[in-house]
């Protein structure tokens, strides 16, 4: 990415966290189970997973499981990052930061850990921070149910 391109996603990153007291944003769009934009146009990679694109017959289903949960509402938005502060935001190849999304009421559910649940994604082991250990046992779970992407594997 370029030094310019860098430096606007940086302030971009520190002005959405500054702007947020509470860490809350309103989903405009889901591009995929698991990149969402928010009002504004900030998008982010959800933390700890990956979802196959949504070209993919599977990945279209987690896209449509992540759009009919997340479009339209007002989620809670945790970004990783490595010193917690927005210059520390940790980003993926693409630039797109990573962040934990949690929805419903309370904003208490966990969107990424969902997607596990229902087998819809796997753990991003190159991409898991510290804490979110408890992914490997929900991708566990699922994968003994034989959900979702796990289905057919034998």
């Amino acid at each position: 990415m370029h030094r310019k391109a860098q430096t606007f996603v940086s302030v971009l990153a520190m002005l959405i966290v500054a702007s947020v007291a509470a860490n809350t944003l309103t989903v405009a769009r889901v591009h995929a189970g698991d990149i969402i934009e928010f009002e504004g146009g900030w998008k982010t990679h959800l933390t700890g997973i990956i979802v196959l694109s949504p070209q993919d017959p599977m990945g279209h289903q987690a896209f449509d499981f992540t759009k009919r949960r997340l479009e339209g509402k007002v989620v809670a938005v945790f970004t990783w990052t490595t010193d917690k502060t927005a210059a520390g935001i940790v980003h993926g190849d693409d630039g797109l930061p990573f962040a934990k999304v949690m929805y419903g009421k309370g904003r208490s559910i966990d969107i990424a850990a969902l997607l596990l649940e229902k087998g819809y994604a796997r753990v991003n082991d190159d991409r898991l921070p510290e804490g979110y250990e408890h992914y490997r046992e929900i991708e566990r779970l699922a994968r003994e149910r034989k959900l979702g992407i796990w289905a057919n594997l034998d």
